[in-house]
């Protein structure tokens, strides 16, 4: 046997050790916010589906739909015309003038943040950024200079140093393993402040934050002046129950993505029924205020419900409420109760959040009813007891 696999040997049976091993599981969606896992059906606190649209008949009638997928490029031949329908229908709906669709938004990063900035430009990424982010950034070749969570007078000291070439700032909106919520407007007024570009993550936002749901650039009012410094990511795989991403930004930005962002020239494009999806669950994310209601009603009801709880749940007004746990054996054990309980509630390990922060992740939904919260937060007190 190869050196490298000995080694790789000795790495997975260290993960083994340490209760960070992985494993994945057959998952079926199911209506009413539950999931087929391994053959059994849970009450599901796991997904991102938080307007529960990822099952509206609408849209499972149009996966349906018989339109030839794309099987190129969109600079080949892959831009379909639902496409182009789409990207002008997005970048009317968020506020900017253009916007350019990806597979995901991981894959949006990868290729946007190079075309961005490079080698002698400065990058200024918040410390709990998601992994697609500080990947990008380290792509980029640029400078990295981390910043404490939140932590706009840290931010507005680094910027104000003395540094070489373009600054760009890189912020989640809505972080998803906390539920906190970054100052998107102190981020562009230190942007204006020190000639800096904002690339906002709001993966988790769009369509919860917002009186109408498009996100955090409407739920902090931002100008059209200060959107000129944004570039907005928004993905379709959390409240828009779908999968892909979409990039927002000025006209000139769209058009130098267009021609430099590899992720971009060199993907097959969406697939026009799958275009044609995307345009319908936008229509309903546009309606979708009564949802919108119903989360934070959710939100309420659980907040309420579990404070005489001995975790505490992380200060958050989102549907990501965060169980903090502590070390990550009893984070499994409270996870794998409430399994037995027919409950789906994953624990969450480093290296995805801090060491000694394990924790579960409760992803709170408008198809769920008050009644399953309740049972979640019933299931809850009793693991408490017998985990005693």
């Amino acid at each position: 046997m190869s050196a490298f696999l000995v080694h790789l040997d000795q790495q997975l049976e260290t993960l083994k050790t340490r209760k960070l091993w992985r494993q994945r599981a057959i998952s079926r969606p199911l209506p009413n916010a539950h999931i087929e896992r391994n053959g059994q059906v849970l009450l599901n606190f796991a997904s991102n589906d938080y307007l529960g649209l990822s099952q509206h008949p609408q849209l499972k009638r149009l996966e349906a739909q018989d339109v030839a997928g794309a099987t190129a490029s969109p600079l080949i031949c892959g831009h379909h015309a639902l496409a182009q329908a789409l990207e002008q229908e997005l970048a009317e709906w968020s506020g900017f003038e253009a916007s350019r669709l990806f597979v995901s938004g991981y894959q949006a990063s990868l290729g946007v943040i190079p075309a961005l900035i490079g080698t002698g430009d400065t990058i200024f990424c918040d410390r709990l950024n998601h992994a697609s982010l500080i990947d990008a950034s380290r792509l980029s070749g640029a400078r990295l200079r981390v910043y404490p969570h939140r932590d706009m007078a840290r931010l507005d000291d680094l910027l104000g140093r003395p540094t070489p070439g373009f600054k760009l700032v890189i912020s989640d909106s809505l972080f998803s393993m906390d539920g906190t919520i970054a100052p998107v407007d102190e981020l562009i007024a230190l942007c204006e402040r020190h000639d800096a570009l904002l690339y906002l993550d709001d993966a988790h936002g769009l369509g919860i934050l917002g009186e109408n749901g498009r996100g955090a650039p409407e739920h902090f009012q931002l100008t059209t002046t200060q959107r000129r410094r944004l570039i907005y990511l928004g993905t379709f795989g959390k409240a828009a129950g779908q999968g892909g991403a979409f990039i927002a930004c000025s006209r000139k930005l769209a058009d130098w993505f267009t021609q430099s962002a590899r992720s971009y020239v060199y993907s097959t494009g969406l697939a026009p029924a799958h275009c044609a999806s995307l345009l319908a669950c936008l229509q309903l994310i546009k309606q979708a205020q009564p949802q919108r209601t119903l989360l934070k009603e959710h939100i309420q009801t659980l907040q309420t419900l579990s404070q005489d709880l001995p975790w505490r749940l992380a200060p958050s007004d989102t549907p990501v409420q965060s169980l903090v746990v502590g070390e990550v054996e009893p984070a499994l054990q409270l996870a794998e109760t409430l399994l037995q309980k027919g409950i789906w509630a994953p624990a969450i390990r480093p290296p995805t959040v801090p060491h000694h922060q394990a924790r579960l992740r409760i992803s709170l939904s408008a198809a769920h009813r008050q009644q399953d919260i309740e049972k979640l937060v019933q299931a809850l007190h009793e693991a408490a007891h017998s985990l005693r």
